[in-house]
């Protein structure tokens, strides 16, 4: 008489290859979900770097020479740290120009109280409004 079924080793064999299996996806879910939460703070301090250089852009908090400039908002219920580097521009050109009040801004966002590693930076070249240029003039 013949049994059917399976025997103990193709049972074991069978359970460690399931096991293998879910670890396996279980590290991809886990991976997903924290590159989801690293893409989504990158995104909002991306937010916050564009923001402070749109302030700047729109004379709400305009640059009048180079400066620096530093500090904190709060965005989608997180807070952020920012730090603004606005420097003399020397454009990348096969002659060399003086262009009076051009300014290479760059603006680095930190997590609250990490100023280790910026989450975003952000960079432009502003040009110092006239007016604002011959005030600095007439001092």
């Amino acid at each position: 008489m013949r049994q059917r079924g399976f025997t103990l080793m193709e049972v074991l064999v069978a359970v460690a290859v399931l096991a293998t299996a879910l670890a396996a996806a279980i590290r991809v879910g886990s991976q997903a979900g924290s590159n989801t939460v690293e893409l989504r703070e990158r995104a909002y301090a991306g937010w916050v770097a564009e923001n402070q250089l749109a302030r700047i852009q729109s004379g709400i908090d305009p640059l009048d020479g180079p400066t620096q400039r530093s500090g904190a908002t709060q965005m989608a219920g997180m807070e952020w740290d920012w730090e603004l580097n606005a420097a003399q521009a020397a454009p990348p050109l096969p002659v060399n120009l003086d262009l009076p009040g051009l300014l290479e801004i760059e603006i680095e966002v930190f997590r609250e109280g990490d100023t280790e590693q910026p989450v975003a930076v952000r960079s432009l070249w502003y040009q110092v409004p006239r007016q604002l240029q011959e005030e600095d003039g007439d001092e």
